[in-house]
């Protein structure tokens, strides 16, 4: 019993007061990968210690220690007799484990297929209505320069861009600020608005042509490099976790505010990967001027001004950590956040991503060492 209580209490320790103070935290900031790592162990060690408090509780009459608790009741389990020594405590804490260990996996699992559902449709749209603009560009290089240009090559008429509007044969295809972007399709909607439909072999990266009329050449750059870094990078699979914690316990407020923190986190390793390639003092400037569109992007889809998928992120304006039917100052902004941290990065003491990595190891290893004891 007491080590079913202990790993009770570091479950709801876990689940309640160490995520709300670690998504109030700004250091966060500095070093969002590791921040995302110790987000990662957080969420991993408290499922884990639910679990394992309820087992606990289960095997508690079979034996004074938990562990021999476990090996007896997996014998009498290949024996046939999956209650042998239980008391109807003991069968309660069973059911209590079955339940709890379906209702993780099932919304996790039911919440993952919805997204790769949503994602496949909306892939197959982009591909239907948008224009891929590399055959585009195939197709414009094989015509003489005097050639009037047909009609679906609408990106040279979208966009004041000299580089784009003069042409691919003016500069060629290393010209092209849009050339080399694989799954790259551009949809002809006014609103700039800018996403990626994540994938293992179908990613997508979609434009509008409000974008493209929007945006200059360094910014589309930019731009470009932060939906590429989140394709690249897989960060889908990062928060898909949380948003499965979130619709799990919809009731706790944690909850809500761990995605959105790792939703913002994910945004800034992106906009970290663009301002490599780039310059934080670009995409800032697209930042600025795409923050004030307050256009909607696709569920399942990860956008330059954060991820629909996280609470209030349909509003480029709040992003991603705004909780539904609340509204966040500007001073709080997810998107301001970004814009300052990239004009002015903050300085990171080399001990707070170690600090950060060793209580992530810590966290993870503290349900088993409590198990042990």
């Amino acid at each position: 019993m007491t080590t079913a209580a202990a790993l009770t209490l570091f479950a709801a320790v876990l689940a309640w007061p160490v995520p709300r103070l670690l998504a109030g935290a700004r250091w966060t900031h500095g070093c969002p990968r590791a921040a995302i790592v110790l987000w990662q162990a957080i969420g991993l060690a408290g499922g884990v210690c639910a679990l394992l408090a309820a087992v606990a509780f289960t095997v508690a009459p079979l034996s004074g220690s938990t562990p021999r608790g476990i090996t007896h009741h997996v014998h009498n389990l290949a024996k046939g007799q999956p209650l042998s020594g239980l008391d109807w405590l003991s069968v309660v804490g069973l059911g209590l484990v079955a339940a709890l260990a379906s209702r993780l996996f099932g919304v996790l699992a039911s919440s993952t297929f919805a997204t790769l559902r949503r994602r496949s449709h909306h892939r197959n749209l982009v591909d239907l209505t948008g224009d891929d603009h590399t055959d585009d560009c195939r197709a414009a290089a094989d015509l003489p320069a005097s050639a009037p240009r047909p009609r679906h090559h609408r990106i040279q008429d979208w966009t004041p861009l000299a580089s784009i509007r003069h042409g691919y044969h003016a500069r060629g295809a290393d010209g092209c600020e849009l050339c080399g972007h694989v799954g790259l399709r551009i949809l002809d909607h006014p609103v700039a608005v800018a996403y990626c439909v994540p994938g293992v072999r179908h990613a997508r990266v979609v434009v509008s042509r409000g974008l493209l009329t929007t945006l200059g050449p360094r910014e589309l750059r930019a731009v470009l490099a932060h939906e590429d870094a989140h394709v690249t990078g897989r960060h889908d699979l990062v928060i898909q976790p949380f948003i499965a914690w979130q619709q799990t316990f919809p009731f706790l407020r944690p909850a809500w505010e761990a995605t959105a923190a790792v939703s913002l986190l994910v945004e800034m390793l992106a906009d970290d990967a663009a301002a490599r390639r780039t310059s934080g003092s670009t995409l800032a400037r697209a930042l600025a001027q795409l923050g004030v569109t307050r256009s909607l992007i696709p569920a399942g889809t990860l956008g330059v001004t954060g991820s629909p998928d996280a609470p209030g992120a349909g509003s480029p304006t709040t992003g991603a950590c705004a909780e539904p039917g609340g509204a966040e100052p500007p001073s709080r902004s997810p998107v301001i956040a970004r814009i300052v941290r990239l004009l002015d990065p903050p300085a990171v003491p080399w001990w707070q991503p170690a600090a950060a990595y060793a209580a992530a190891a810590v966290i993870l290893a503290a349900p088993f060492l409590l198990l042990a004891v």
